[in-house]
């Protein structure tokens, strides 16, 4: 099989960031299993499904077109390279993509994180305890 290209891995990385954010139902998990974080799970939820709501096609696409922009400019880093996360809050960049969008970045799974490394291999971890898996 041959090495998929940097252009390639940023392309998956974007689109599965779109399907996990406004595709995805019930997208936030905080792994707090307690009374407390069942209360959290459902109130982040529903916080997240209302800004789902929102979003349009368009939107959507302007996130994508700015996502992709601003990872193509980290080509040359070395290691890992365009680094995403949502701890609670999106990272720089997430959160530069959703602002040129006008998306309310509450769409955006806690708890999940990618980067694409110097074999231009996609890794991707989805909520709270995912294993990393190359997309």
């Amino acid at each position: 099989m041959e090495k998929q290209t940097y252009e390639e891995a940023v392309l998956k990385t974007v689109m599965w960031w779109s399907e996990k954010s406004f595709r995805t139902l019930m997208n936030q998990n905080n792994g707090d299993d307690s009374p407390q974080g069942g209360m959290a799970f459902m109130l982040m939820n529903m916080v997240s499904s209302k800004a789902q709501e929102k979003v349009t096609d368009e939107k959507i696409k302007l996130f994508e077109q700015k996502l992709t922009e601003l990872l193509m400019a980290e080509k040359d880093n070395a290691g890992h390279r365009a680094r995403l996360d949502v701890d609670y809050h999106p990272n720089q960049t997430l959160g530069d993509a959703c602002k040129f969008a006008g998306i309310d970045s509450m769409c955006l799974p806690c708890k999940t994180y990618s980067f694409i490394d110097q074999n231009n291999k996609a890794i991707v971890k989805y909520q709270y305890g995912s294993s990393g898996v190359e997309i």
